[in-house]
Parts: C-alpha cells; structure tokens; sequence
C-alpha cells in the first residue's frame, strides 16, 4: 500500500500534493533535495527503509537498503538488501558516505544506540538525513515507542558525535491541523462495526472524506505560514554531519 501511495504521489502535481497531503509532499522533497545534495556514486544507507520507497532518487548513489521487517504487515520488504537491526549494524566503521533515515527513531526501543550505530558507520564528515515525529498519533503498534522535540534530536545527536546542521520543523499549527483532521472519517466511520449502519451512514461518510480529507486540508495548508513559531508541528527534518 505505502508503495503504491509513492508511486501516486509522485504523478500528482507538486501544488496539489502540498495543500492536501503536505506530510507526504514534506517528506518527500526533503528526500529528493537530499539525494541531489549527496555526491554521485557516494554510497548511501536508508536505514530502516521499510519498502525502500525512496530508492528511485538514488540511481546515481550506490544505494544500501536496512530493515528488521517489523514494519506494516502488507509491506513488501523484497528490496531489501540487509535484514538487521539498526542497534547492531552488520558494517564496517566509516563505510558510508551519507545516511537517510526517515520516519524510523520512534519505532525502535533505543533511539541513542541507533544514532550511535549510524555515526560508527558514516566516514568522517559523512552526512545524515533524517526524519522524527513531534506530533502523531499510534502507529505501527506495539512497535511505537518516542516522539521527539527539537532540543532532544540535538541533544541525541550531539551526544553521540554529531555536528547539528539544522533542524527544521515539517509545518506549523495549521498544517498539523489539517494533517489531524484527515483521520476524522477513520475515527468516525470505521469504528462502525455492523455493515448495514455502515451502509446507511455511508453518503455522511463520503461527505466527510471531500470535507476533512480535501477541502479543510487545502484551506489549512493555505495559511500555515501565518505560524511563524511553528512549535506545534508534525516532523523535524534534521542534517547533521559526523564530527
């Protein structure tokens, strides 16, 4: 499913795609500008890539993909070319050049440990990208464990050997409103257990998905930069350098 939802985003037009899903867009920029930023053929680890959906923007790179496969039942984990656990890499120190690691440090039990085991592996001045929620709700259960401020990534990866390059939040207020609100139909309507109540609430249903899920999204998206403080916010992009 998230395969065939990357292969969706990326034929829907760039506009579209911020005012409606803007954490999909977010991530998905944030990836692609640190794929162009990375030198060609630099070996690169997606660490914790799941179904490795982000692999198409690393052709030039040589490009090593890591899971423990404890991701959403329906993935497809077939890309993969290392099953492992990120708090004990099967590599050899400084054999990475960069790091993308998206959307992953709350699922595991040790965030440090992992931070750690990535530094050991990137070279001296290697470069990490990576991904955190400050704002979300369970998912992936049982294996959900953090969510993260700012000031604990720097703390985190400063501790560990980490330069702090920056980081930065994925939206304000509004834009961490509209993603919330996207969920109201699955709240509402999936909990509805009998199927002939769900037939029968099915045309409020419909109506709530253009409302919660197009429409509230669009207009919030729209004005979130009147959020200038941007202290409720969905992710933290982060770039930081091994010192």
């Amino acid at each position: 499913m998230r395969k065939f939802r990357h292969k969706v985003i990326r034929h829907v037009p760039l506009w579209l795609m911020r005012r409606i899903d803007y954490f999909s867009y977010s991530i998905e920029r944030f990836i692609f500008l640190a794929s162009r930023e990375i030198p060609a053929s630099s070996k690169v680890l997606d660490a914790g890539s799941g179904e490795s959906p982000f692999s198409g923007y690393f052709t030039g790179h040589r490009y090593v993909s890591i899971d423990t496969q404890r991701g959403d039942p329906g993935w497809d984990y077939s890309r993969l070319d290392i099953i492992g656990d990120l708090t004990s890499l099967p590599c050899r120190q400084g054999i990475f050049d960069a790091v993308i690691c998206t959307q992953v440090l709350e699922h595991v039990k040790e965030p440090a440990r992992v931070l750690k085991e990535l530094c050991y592996v990137l070279k001296q001045g290697g470069v990490i990208y990576l991904s955190a929620p400050q704002g979300w709700g369970v998912h992936q259960a049982p294996h959900d464990y953090f969510r993260f401020t700012n000031f604990a990534l720097r703390y985190l990866l400063e501790k560990v050997g980490f330069e702090v390059i920056f980081i930065k939040p994925s939206c304000g207020y509004f834009g961490y409103l509209a993603n919330r609100l996207t969920v109201f139909p699955k709240v509402v309507f999936w909990q509805i257990k009998p199927l002939w109540l769900r037939i029968i609430f099915s045309p409020v249903e419909l109506i709530s998905y253009f409302v919660f899920v197009i429409i509230l999204p669009v207009i919030l998206n729209s004005i979130d930069f009147i959020d200038r403080e941007r202290n409720y916010t969905l992710d933290y992009f982060v770039k930081a350098r091994k010192l």
